[in-house]
């Protein structure tokens, strides 16, 4: 059986409306229910391929729809993503243990001493790295792409971490009954009860990025993640093309 986190995620037959719109710097990309199970299964295949369950997978990632599809793999296959959200290079020297998996979208993000190297590209639509990868290091679109559509996730108890933080004060976790559930959010209940289909996300970190992600989908709301980089004029596009209510918190300046 499967946790509420898992419950939580689209599935194959969710292909009627998007569930994820993106929006960056001249790309705008939308994903249905459908799209995104798929990508959370490769993504799963791969990590158990490359890991197996209760491997660390590191993701040096901004807020993204690709970071979004690796947080939900890591989470099918039974992994627990982590996040280092700092810019101070010493962060790292807090983790407990080396992740045996880092997926980042530069290379000097990736966690140097992980046993198995990710680049993943951060252009929606490209179908591979766009230059030579360097030694050993694994191709995030490229080689994810031939695992199968669909993945049994792993059985999970709902105490196992979701999320390990690191930041300038150590480390945290998040279980995935708490990433799950909780008290309804503030900003999404209001969207939906003002009659908006959609929840505009705009965030400085993967994690906050993730938390809106999820509140959108329990309320039924298609998440518009839109790019820490947008200028003030393409979030407002943003929000009229999309009919996204915004966050009623600070978003990045």
């Amino acid at each position: 059986m499967t946790d509420a986190l898992i419950r939580a995620l689209p599935s194959t037959s969710d292909s009627s409306r998007p569930w994820l719109v993106w929006y960056a710097p001249g790309e705008r990309i939308e994903l249905t229910g459908h799209v995104l199970s798929m990508w959370h299964a490769k993504c799963a295949g791969f990590i158990t391929a490359e890991a197996g369950p209760g491997a660390g997978v590191h993701l040096g990632m901004s807020p993204h729809w690709r970071a979004v599809t690796w947080c939900a793999g890591a989470w099918m296959a039974g992994a627990t993503p982590i996040l280092l959200e700092s810019n101070d290079l010493l962060v790292e020297n807090l983790l407990e243990d080396t992740p045996s998996v880092s997926v980042a979208f530069r290379i000097r993000w990736l966690f140097p001493s992980a046993d198995v190297q990710v680049l993943v590209t951060m252009e929606s639509l490209a179908t591979r790295w766009s230059s030579p990868l360097p030694s050993l290091v694994l191709d995030g679109i490229a080689d994810v792409m031939p695992f199968a559509d669909r993945f049994p996730a792993a059985p999970m108890s709902g105490s196992e971490p979701a999320l390990r933080i690191v930041d300038g004060g150590g480390e945290r976790t998040v279980s995935r009954d708490a990433l799950a559930g909780g008290a309804p959010d503030a900003d999404a209940e209001a969207a939906r009860a003002a009659g908006a289909r959609a929840l505009l996300i705009r965030r400085k970190t993967v994690e906050q990025a993730l938390l809106d992600v999820l509140a959108a989908w329990r309320a039924g709301l298609t998440a518009v993640l839109v790019s820490p980089d947008a200028d003030a004029a393409l979030v407002a596009a943003a929000a009229r093309q999309e009919g996204a209510e915004p966050l009623a918190r600070a978003e990045p300046q």
